[in-house]
């Protein structure tokens, strides 16, 4: 989608994407006046099939001008060579209709609906097209994960696309996935953004859908996997995986799954046949249930981080990848083996903490939780024969005493607190082993600290690409790429 001011840099910017994209939709509604005057000759420079669309405010557009002038520059337009042209719905002028027909113009009829998904989505991209010459487009925002789910029933109900063409995408990050799966969904083609600030809320660069996803190579039946989180969608999960897939030549696409109501999320599971889930914030205890039948590990911690299963829709089996992921890098630091005795602080309760906790109790070391909430410190340490104190100045001094190690699990330091510590009043020595569970940014104000006091400081990154490697196995049943796992070791913003 291309939308800058000017025809000018428009077509730089469809130069310089010209390897990841197939067609382009120019956004004549962003022109400046006197360059939408001249928007005729864009279509033979650009040398792509070009859309085009002059968008009404009232359908997340820009166009200022009168419903009078619109129409008359989408006739003005629509014979200067463009392959397709996309108007609204209600939109009722049959001359402009038979200009395009005359000039050889898929009309593309669309709607779009920024609050959610209509109840009567399949019905409507049914009613769409006036013609069997026309193509029909729904841009909706599910904004829970059971409106993804209808989203994606509305897109199997009208058979996958199988019949007229079609597009159907869900915008912002929880309809992010339609975007990478639109052969699933029977779309005829996706939207993406040259900068990935893009016109409809999320959109990514092509070079993003194209590398990273592989979205080309994508069938109807590929095979799905994903990280199911709240936040999600700054997880390098999908490079990491996407990548294994690649380097490995597997059919199988990795995405992320902002999912903010966890129990309407299985129906898009299954819709979607996912094979594969990581678990992270704040889903780790929560996925646990009659759905899910974990493993020793799961039950030991009481948290789960993986999810597979043989065939889909069924049942779950669950893993925890987290307590080997979090010790891999601990055991280097320490050239193989934790020292006796060693005095931990955790700062959090949650997921992660406690397979934090499980390790390094397990691992023969002195636990001290620290959390907000004193009644979840206490629950997590009473349960693997650790101490606890709140996250106040008290408690906060009793973990400064002595602590050889001192691991961060909580989610404070990542957008849309990044500018936060968790625990700012704890003091450092400058002889402790700082452990920020957090992986983007990878440097966290907690981290900044504990490197100007003198601390070593072992990073997220280190413990996200431990655990994915078990999980990469479990989805798999290959091992991931040694060198491809040297190569992403370090980390970056």
């Amino acid at each position: 989608m291309l939308a800058s001011r000017t025809l000018e840099e428009n077509l730089r910017q469809a130069a310089g994407q010209r390897a990841f994209i197939d067609l382009v939709e120019l956004r004549a509604d962003h022109l400046l006046p006197s360059e939408a005057a001249a928007a005729a000759s864009f279509p033979a420079k650009v040398g792509l099939p070009c859309i085009l669309t002059v968008r009404r405010k009232i359908d997340g557009g820009v166009f200022d001008g009168t419903e009078t002038e619109r129409l008359a520059l989408l006739g003005k337009l629509v014979g200067a060579g463009f392959a397709g042209m996309d108007v609204e719905e209600d939109l009722q002028a049959p001359d402009l209709d038979a200009a395009a027909r005359a000039a050889g113009v898929a009309v593309i009829r669309s709607f779009h609906d920024f609050s959610g998904v209509p109840s009567d989505l399949a019905q409507r991209l049914e009613r769409l097209p006036r013609n069997a010459s026309e193509i029909a487009k729904a841009a909706v925002t599910p904004r829970t994960s059971a409106q993804l789910a209808d989203l994606l029933a509305a897109a199997a109900a009208g058979g996958g696309g199988r019949g007229a063409p079609r597009v159907i995408l869900g915008m912002g990050d929880l309809g992010f996935p339609t975007r990478v799966l639109a052969a699933r969904l029977g779309s005829a083609w996706s939207y993406t953004s040259p900068t990935s600030q893009g016109v409809a809320p999320g959109q990514v660069t092509p070079g993003t859908l194209v590398d990273l996803y592989r979205f080309r190579s994508l069938r109807p039946d590929t095979p799905v996997f994903g990280v199911v989180g709240n936040p999600v969608m700054h997880s390098r999960s999908p490079l990491i995986h996407n990548r294994g897939y690649a380097a490995l030549g597997i059919d199988a696409v990795y995405l992320p799954f902002q999912v903010p109501d966890l129990e309407a999320f299985w129906a898009t599971a299954d819709l979607l046949a996912i094979r594969g889930l990581s678990v992270t914030v704040p889903h780790k205890t929560a996925v646990l249930g009659p759905r899910v039948s974990g493993d020793e590990d799961v039950r030991v911690i009481g948290a789960c981080n993986t999810l597979f299963r043989s065939a889909a829709p069924g049942p779950w089996s669950g893993a925890n990848t987290d307590m080997e992921g979090f010790l891999s890098p601990l055991r280097e630091v320490f050239d193989g083996r934790l020292p006796g005795g060693l005095r931990a602080v955790v700062i959090g309760a949650g997921g992660a903490a406690r397979s934090v906790v499980a390790a390094l109790t397990a691992a023969g070391a002195r636990v001290l939780v620290c959390n907000r909430t004193v009644e979840h410190a206490r629950g997590l340490a009473e349960a693997f024969g650790a101490e606890y104190a709140g996250l106040d100045a008290d408690g906060l001094r009793a973990a400064g005493k002595g602590a050889d190690l001192i691991v961060q699990t909580t989610s404070v330091g990542m957008a849309p607190r990044q500018d936060l510590d968790p625990a700012s009043a704890l003091r450092f020595r400058g002889n402790e082993l700082i452990y920020e569970l957090i992986y983007a940014p990878a440097e966290t104000p907690l981290v900044r600290r504990a490197l100007a006091a003198g601390c070593r400081v072992v990073y997220g990154w280190q413990m996200l690409l431990a655990q994915a490697r078990r999980q990469f196995l479990l989805f798999t049943g290959r091992e991931y790429p040694r060198d491809l796992m040297d190569a992403l070791a370090t980390p970056s913003d």
